[in-house]
C-alpha cells in the first residue's frame, strides 16, 4: 500500500509510537503486508519474532517488530510494544476517503415527523420511519431501511443494506456493517396443549399425530445498541420478547452472528463469525465467544470468560473461565484428557499383553 509521500523512518516511529534502531532517515514509500514479498521502499511489520529468523534475505527497506526482538537483521528496524496497534495506526493514516453521500439523496424516503439532525448524510432509496430520530453527523448509506420510533445517536455509520426494525435505539459512534438486521421477532411459539416433545423429555404417555399448532408469541421488546458498537455484515440480533435485548459499550460482533431475544451483552465483548447465542443469553464484560460457538438459551457466562472455536455452551461459564469442545468444559481439563484418550491405544495393547502373561502364570501355578 502506498504512502500518501515518502516519509522516513523517523516520521513512522513518531506516527506509530515506535523506536527506531539503525539509520532513522531511511525513506519508506509503502506499507508490505507481508516481509516475504517487500521490496526495496517498503516497510512490513513482523508481529511474530520466529519468522524473523526466516527472513535472511528480505528486500524490505526497514521492518516494524516487536520490542526485544533480535537486531542481528542487516535492516533498520522500529520497535514497538504492540505490533497490531502498530497496524492500526498506520492503516487508520494511509484509509483511503470512501464514498460517503453527501446530504440528503433526493430518493431518500423520509417520514415527516422524523427528525433528522444537523450534518446526517443519507444515500440513495434509504427509507426512515416515522417519529425516529437520527443525531448528528451520522450517515446512512443506499438501501438501509430504518422502521419507526428509532433512536440512532450521533456519529453513526450505517452501511449499505441494513435493516433496523421499531423502536431500536443506537447509541453514538455505533456501526453496522452491510445486512445487519436490528429488531426482527425472536424465534418462540407455544402448543394449546403440550406438544410430544415436552411429553417425551418428560418421560410422559400421551404423544400424538393430531395436529397442535404453533402459535407465534408475540415480541414486544425492542434492541438497544450502547455507544461504540460495531455489528459484522449479516448479523442478526432479534427484539426481546418483553423488555430490551441490548449490546453494551464497546462490544464487537463479526459477520453473520445469531443473537436471540432477550440476550443481554456486556462491556466490549467480542463475538466472533457464525456464533449463535439462545435467548436470554447474558454476557458478563470482555467475555469472548469464538466463531461457529453455539450457546444454550439462558446461560450466564461471566466476565473475562472465554468460548473457545466451534464449542457448545450448555452450562454456566464462571469469571475467567476458558472453555472449549461439545458439550464444553474447561479448556485445561479437556486437553488433557485427550491427552489420556491419544495414549489409549498404546495401554490398550499393555493390558493385553498383561492379561496374556497371567493367564499363562495362572496355567503355571494350576499344575
Amino acid at each position: 500500500m502506498k504512502l500518501p509521500s515518502e516519509m522516513s523512518l523517523a516520521q513512522i516511529a513518531q506516527l506509530i509510537g515506535g523506536k527506531v534502531h539503525g539509520s532513522d532517515d531511511v525513506k519508506i514509500s509503502s506499507f508490505s503486508p507481508s516481509a516475504a514479498h517487500a521490496g526495496s521502499g517498503d516497510i512490513a511489520l513482523i508481529a511474530d519474532t520466529k519468522v524473523l529468523r526466516k527472513l535472511a534475505e528480505c528486500k524490505a527497506s526497514a521492518l516494524i517488530v516487536p520490542s526485544g526482538s533480535d537486531t542481528k537483521l542487516p535492516l533498520p528496524l522500529i520497535f514497538v510494544d504492540r505490533p497490531m496497534l502498530a497496524v492500526q495506526r498506520i492503516l487508520t493514516a494511509l484509509q483511503p476517503k470512501w464514498f460517503r453521500p453527501a446530504g440528503i439523496h433526493p430518493s431518500a424516503v423520509i417520514d415527516p415527523t422524523a427528525e433528522i439532525a444537523e450534518g446526517v448524510n443519507i444515500g440513495a432509496l434509504v427509507a426512515v420511519g416515522a417519529k425516529s430520530k437520527i443525531g448528528k453527523g451520522t450517515t446512512i448509506l443506499a438501501g438501509t431501511m430504518i422502521g419507526g420510533a428509532v433512536k440512532i445517536g450521533e456519529d453513526c455509520l450505517l452501511h449499505q443494506g441494513c435493516m433496523v426494525g421499531d423502536f431500536v435505539e443506537i447509541g453514538n459512534r455505533v456501526i453496522l456493517q452491510q445486512g445487519v438486521s436490528l429488531g426482527g421477532d425472536g424465534f418462540g411459539y407455544v402448543t394449546e396443549r403440550p406438544s410430544n416433545m415436552e411429553l417425551l423429555k418428560d418421560g410422559l404417555p400421551g404423544a400424538s399425530d393430531e395436529p397442535n399448532p404453533l402459535l407465534k408469541i408475540p415480541h414486544i421488546g425492542n434492541v438497544i445498541l450502547h455507544d461504540d458498537v460495531e455489528i459484522g455484515s449479516n448479523s442478526t440480533i432479534d427484539r426481546g420478547t418483553v423488555g430490551p435485548t441490548v449490546i453494551g459499550k464497546g462490544t464487537k460482533i463479526d459477520n453473520q452472528v445469531q443473537i436471540a431475544h432477550n440476550c443481554q451483552l456486556g462491556r466490549e465483548n467480542i463475538i466472533v463469525a457464525h456464533a449463535c447465542m439462545g435467548g436470554s443469553t447474558t454476557l458478563g464484560d470482555r467475555a469472548i465467544v469464538a466463531g461457529a460457538s453455539a450457546i444454550k438459551d439462558h446461560i450466564k457466562i461471566g466476565k473475562d470468560a472465554v468460548v473457545e472455536a466451534a464449542a457448545a455452551v450448555m452450562k454456566n461459564i464462571d469469571d475467567g473461565d476458558v472453555q472449549i469442545g461439545v458439550p464444553s468444559t474447561n479448556a485445561k481439563a479437556w486437553f488433557n484428557e485427550i491427552a489420556h484418550i491419544k495414549k489409549l491405544p498404546k495401554l490398550n495393547e499393555e493390558f493385553r499383553a498383561l492379561k496374556k502373561k497371567v493367564e499363562e502364570l495362572e496355567k503355571q501355578l494350576s499344575k
